[in-house]
């Protein structure tokens, strides 16, 4: 049921300390004159002495018509001919003798095609590398025509130039399969539902690095074809997927987990662990977890199918039916004891890399790609795992599913970091993360703490248990020689984040109000293209100028900064590492078709989130603020009248709509949402009938649309010069779930086509200010 809203047709002074990495003609028209065309005299005829009129024979003779040396054809016709005689010759030709030509190019390399190619990189001109290359082109014909077979890899010449060790390596490297997961296409809903469910994840790939096999596959090392322009000129590096195994007795043993019973074999050799019975594959060990809404050991007889060689449970069960089970070991938590058989089993790779975690509320994937900017500006391989993406290092992408991955799945993630080079990995600590363990064997270096503000109380229950979750990150500071907690401290809750741990940990404060942090700005100037900020710092003070919009974005630059100055960065590195960072996808993310008015997409879905980014925007000094609102289904309802208040307060005009309702009804929702202004969904329908909703007390509007595409659309008919059109709650999400149903959804192409279909109505000559929205003047 819809319900049919409206009907459509350099800022800051030189500083001797600072650190700053900032780096008509006239066409004349030229005339031709073309000559007069006169008429032609006529020559008189002859006349004769006598006066007489002697006719010349040749008058009668019909004028000679030019000699036709093409014989009726032009000269592109000719040539066409000609090339064609020429290779329907030189098919003849081949189809005589096929059997010669075949067997002549059968024993060609294909590999001269890329010597050839470098080879003229390097020397010029090369006439036998010409020959060279169009041999093998032409090779490369016949094989995808099914003429001749492809050649095989020829490796002996390749193991006579290396060294005994080395080919080991490469027949090593030859094995690898590449990472290759299952996505689970069924279940793929926001952060609060997915990261309950602890026996699901889902891994896909961006384009640039892989491409899809089969229906819900992806392999790591298969390279795509598309033409990436924006990686154009960068390397690209190959990932490698690191190979584990060793006993079940061994795992058991390393991860001193000690069991309540062990049945069969315990020498049974694992090659991998998991605890989601839709990824096994054999040789796996299945742990039988137990979540909210599922229980693993209903899936054992799957995972047997799929060839788990060994099982943990909590439950008894009978081994002796499954087709390939050789061992059973119970335990009395299996949730508890994955961390540490997953960190086990991947040889604890995060004891051997720098790793940041971050919590808190909001910020927390803005600050970790400044943190990952920052390091790698240092000179380090730097991973990064956050809710848009995992990065392995660089720009080696993974999409990611969850804020924090499970437990299986982060340990898997580190040991392939470590394996590729990784040296620090920044990653973002949810509080599902730490309260369901999940990062119970990470090894961190630096805790790092950005706000706390009301969330996921669907989840945690209160407010308490919310900051107790949060605060287990801090809790594992507890080396003053390694150790570093970094700290907002014009949070009200930065004392409780301080304590936890051990108190000799140092710490490193920011803040923007408190000027006695260790990181402050001593000034800012916010616009619609750039944020620049003088940042006082214990070693100096920095001008940096990002662009990432929004007073909000200057706490996580000075969280970032504050990291630098924990790890004793370089204040250069510092610098040029934030202002790489251009744009954070889905965060404040600014959506630019040439309008006239400003159009923002961001990811904030909780009260605080939307009350700082109407803020941030306020300070842009627009003409008006129209926002798009929505709450998710099946989570927190408390907060829902709270952002509807919110928004009415600091908008002139509101939309609300959907936003992930899942199985509830989107109009119960937006009732509860209407409830922020002191309306119901009886008096919105009220009002319509009349076709007028009036003005809120402040003066603001209100409307609402059930179908979020109809709500964005609306409000970016809305937008005049100097507006601000601002789409909240799903940032980088590209999914809406109504029900059981998971669709393609994406704020940020709708504003595109919504841009795209007003300026159209605007070229027609079409007014859109003249929409039912605005207030009759009989009003």
């Amino acid at each position: 049921m819809a319900f049919s809203l409206l009907s459509l047709p350099n800022f800051l002074s030189p500083h001797p300390n600072y650190i700053s990495l900032k780096p008509s003609r006239h066409h004349h028209r030229h005339i031709s004159f073309k000559p007069l065309r006169l008429p032609s005299l006529r020559r008189l005829p002859a006349i004769g002495p006598d006066g007489k009129y002697y006719p010349n024979p040749s008058d009668d003779d019909p004028p000679e018509a030019p000699e036709d040396s093409m014989h009726g054809v032009d000269k592109f016709q000719q040539i066409h001919r000609q090339a064609a005689r020429a290779r329907k010759l030189q098919e003849e030709d081949f189809n005589k003798h096929k059997s010669n030509y075949l067997s002549a190019i059968a024993d060609v390399d294909e590999d001269v095609l890329n010597k050839a190619k470098s080879a003229n990189d390097d020397d010029g001109d090369d006439l036998f590398g010409e020959i060279d290359k169009a041999i093998a082109m032409k090779r490369q014909e016949l094989v995808k025509q099914g003429l001749i077979q492809q050649v095989p890899k020829n490796t002996e010449a390749v193991d006579d130039e290396l060294d005994p060790d080395e080919v080991v390596d490469l027949q090593e490297i030859d094995k690898l399969r590449g990472l290759t997961v299952v996505s689970d296409s069924d279940d793929g809903e926001n952060e609060e539902e997915e990261e309950e469910d602890s026996s699901e994840f889902d891994v896909n790939l961006s384009d640039s690095e892989g491409k899809k096999v089969g229906k819900d596959k992806v392999n790591l090392l298969d390279s795509s074809f598309d033409l990436d322009l924006d990686s154009f000129g960068k390397s690209k590096v190959r990932i490698v997927e690191p190979m584990f195994k060793m006993s079940l007795a061994e795992l058991l043993d390393e991860s001193k987990v000690v069991p309540v019973s062990v049945y069969g074999d315990l020498e049974v050799e694992i090659t991998g662990i998991q605890h989601d019975s839709r990824v096994v594959s054999a040789g796996d060990l299945f742990v039988c977890c137990v979540g909210r809404r599922t229980d693993g050991h209903l899936y054992l007889s799957e995972a047997d199918k799929r060839g788990a060689v060994a099982v943990v449970a909590s439950k008894e069960i009978d081994i002796e039916d499954t087709l390939g089970c050789k061992a059973l070991v119970i335990v009395e938590d299996t949730n508890s004891v994955l961390p540490a058989l997953a960190a086990s089993f991947y040889r604890y790779p995060s004891k051997n890399m720098a790793v940041i975690g971050i919590t808190g509320t909001n910020g927390k994937t803005t600050t970790t790609y400044l943190i990952k900017g920052m390091y790698e500006a240092m000179g380090l391989r730097t991973g990064m795992l956050s809710s848009v993406a995992y990065y392995i290092h660089g720009d080696n992408k993974l999409e990611s599913p969850n804020t924090t991955p499970d437990a299986v799945l982060v340990q898997n993630l580190m040991a392939k970091m470590l394996h590729n080079g990784t040296e620090a990995v920044v990653m973002e600590a949810s509080s599902h993360g730490l309260a369901l363990g999940r990062c119970n064997e990470v090894d961190f270096d630096i805790a790092v703490f950005t706000n706390l503000t009301r969330d996921h109380l669907d989840f945690h229950g209160t407010e308490e248990e919310y900051r107790d979750a949060k605060a287990k990150l801090f809790a594992r500071m507890v080396d003053p020689e390694r150790h570093r907690k970094v700290v907002n401290i014009d949070d009200p809750n930065a004392p409780f984040f301080i304590a936890q741990g051990n108190p000799e940990v140092p710490v490193v404060t920011f803040a923007m109000a408190n000027k006695n942090a260790d990181v402050h700005p001593l000034k800012f100037e916010l616009s619609l293209f750039e944020t620049q900020v003088l940042v006082n710092t214990p070693h100096g003070i920095l001008e940096i100028s990002s662009g990432l919009l929004g007073r909000h974005n200057i706490y996580n630059i000075l969280a970032a900064v504050a990291v630098g100055i924990a790890v004793g960065a370089p204040l250069e590195d510092i610098v040029r590492g934030i202002e790489e960072v251009d744009a954070v996808p889905g965060r404040c993310e600014l959506i630019d078709e040439e309008q006239a008015f400003g159009v923002i997409v961001d990811y904030a879905h909780t009260p605080d989130a939307l009350s700082k980014l109407l803020d941030s925007v306020r300070e842009l000094t627009p003409k008006r603020i129209i926002s798009v609102i929505g709450c998710p289904g099946e989570s927190d309802r408390g907060k829902r009248p709270m952002m509807a208040k919110i928004s009415t307060d600091k908008s002139e005009v509101t939309i609300l709509t959907s936003d992930n309702p899942k199985s509830e009804d989107p109009l119960d929702i937006l009732d509860d949402m209407l409830a922020g202004v002191g309306w119901t969904m009886q008096d919105y329908l009220k009002y319509g009938e009349n076709d007028y909703y009036p003005p809120l007390p402040n003066g603001h509007r209100l409307f609402l649309h059930d179908i979020r595409r109809v709500a964005v659309r609306c409000a970016v008919a809305m937008g005049e010069e100097g507006d601000m059109v601002v789409i909240a709650g799903k940032g980088h999400e590209t999914y809406q779930i109504e029900g059981d149903k998971k669709e393609f959804f994406d704020d940020r192409e709708e504003c595109r086509e919504a841009l795209q279909y007003v300026g159209e109505l605007h070229q027609a000559g079409i007014d859109t200010s003249e929409f039912p929205w605005r207030l009759p003047e009989s009003h």
